[in-house]
């Protein structure tokens, strides 16, 4: 879990590699219409959380996400590993490809949206409390997860299941 909550992060750190510098990220309703759209949003929404508590407590303002984004585009296009947001940024933009080409969280039934999950993960950042908080995001993700992999392993479980014998055939060996 502490490596998918890892990912998490590095994942939404990347999506911010996509966007323009120029570009004001305000947080902003979302409409979810299907799970996938919930899990891409709730990704990101609780990693923004996490960024912000860990990376920009000590700034409320705009200027620490948009040093971040600009950090985050400058990792995105060069190979150079110059300080702490670089590292990050590029740690987050090799997450973000490997879950556009593997899947939401290595998932491949799971389709990636980088727009619902730069839209989380700006709400995050900004500390919007509509919809859901960050615990309640991280909290769908951990059962939404659980209960997809539950679901495909009992797929994925062998059908030639051991079954008792029949009552004719069984026999007493103490008379």
């Amino acid at each position: 879990m502490k490596k998918q909550i890892g990912f998490m992060l590095a994942t939404v750190l990347a999506v911010f590699l996509l966007a323009s510098c120029s570009k004001k990220y305000e947080a902003k309703k979302v409409q979810l219409k299907t799970q996938n759209d919930s899990l891409n949003y709730t990704l990101g929404l609780a990693n923004g959380e996490g960024i912000k508590n860990y990376y920009l407590q000590n700034d409320s303002s705009d200027a620490p996400i948009k040093a971040l984004i600009n950090a985050l585009d400058k990792a995105y296009s060069s190979k150079e590993v110059d300080d702490q947001m670089y590292q990050l940024g590029y740690q987050i933009g090799t997450s973000l490809k490997y879950q556009k080409e593997n899947g939401l969280m290595g998932d491949s039934t799971l389709v990636f949206n980088t727009k619902l999950f730069k839209l989380g993960l700006v709400n995050g950042l900004h500390g919007f409390d509509g919809g859901m908080t960050p615990q309640q995001a991280q909290e769908y993700l951990q059962k939404t997860m659980t209960e997809l992999q539950a679901k495909k392993s009992a797929q994925q479980a062998p059908a030639n299941q051991p079954q008792p014998a029949p009552e004719s055939q069984k026999t007493d060996s103490v008379q």
